[in-house]
């Protein structure tokens, strides 16, 4: 019989999916985080599909990344992920990143709504989500993913874009990872070069549309921990907020 409260799957790291260092981009890995993600509660029976009968969908709220060493381009990794239960409005997963020698190069945690698609308002994952199968796994991090705290007037705009076609998910709106991308692009290569990212928490607050236009601000503190929001110059809304820790990798 199928463990379904766990779900494994290989991805190989093409050149498409590389930095100009042959190292897989962080943008690459939430990808497959993603995708996976979905491939597991599709086989649960609580995929997009399955929810979108009820028009519902699973939206991701907040994530948390920490790499332990970049996966390279041309190797297959292993992700295993699994749900850890049900925390207040979100629905929680973890994810475990393998290489070839079956050692974790990385570990995710993240918090999922489930949002009434008429509306645009979560509700009760309780009421939709039953019996998800959670097995006797530790969670990968001790703390739960909280809040992250705004950022200081002294914030400095870095970047405003427009938000275009090819921005937008099946959701019809713009997808998580965009986000990501987003916050990256704005470091400068020099930075990223010298002290890559090592870790990354990021909280989605509102989502975004087409044509929207979006500003993105950064602050540095001493020790090179980045944080950053993105926030909508058309509707003047705070659309999502991130840490991340600019270090030597361990």
């Amino acid at each position: 019989m199928t463990d379904l409260s766990i779900y494994s799957q290989e991805f190989t790291i093409g050149s498409f999916d590389t930095d100009w260092h042959g190292n897989a981009k962080l943008t690459s890995i939430c990808n497959y985080l993603q995708e996976i993600a979905g491939n597991h509660v599709d086989q649960i029976g609580q995929g997009l599909d399955d929810l979108n009968h009820d028009n519902h969908a699973w939206v991701l709220s907040r994530i948390r990344i920490k790499i332990k060493r970049p996966a390279k381009w041309k190797e297959t990794i292993r992700i295993e992920t699994f749900p850890t239960g049900i925390k207040s409005l979100f629905g929680a997963r973890d994810f475990r990143i393998f290489d070839a020698e079956n050692k974790i190069i990385a570990i995710a945690s993240s918090y999922w709504l489930v949002v009434d698609l008429n509306s645009h308002r979560p509700i009760r994952p309780h009421d939709v989500v039953k019996n998800m199968p959670i097995g006797n796994y530790s969670e990968v991090f001790e703390k739960e993913l909280g809040k992250l705290p705004p950022l200081s007037s002294d914030a400095e705009l870095i970047e405003e874009i427009k938000i275009h076609y090819s921005d937008i998910d099946i959701n019809r709106h713009v997808n998580n990872v965009k986000y990501l991308k987003w916050i990256i692009d704005a470091i400068p290569a020099e930075t990223l070069t010298e002290k890559p990212i090592s870790e990354l928490e990021i909280n989605f607050l509102h989502e975004l549309k087409l044509g929207e236009q979006i500003q993105i601000f950064q602050e540095l503190d001493d020790e090179y921990h980045l944080s950053c929001k993105i926030t909508s110059k058309t509707t003047g809304k705070e659309n999502c907020r991130a840490k991340i820790s600019l270090n030597n990798l361990k």
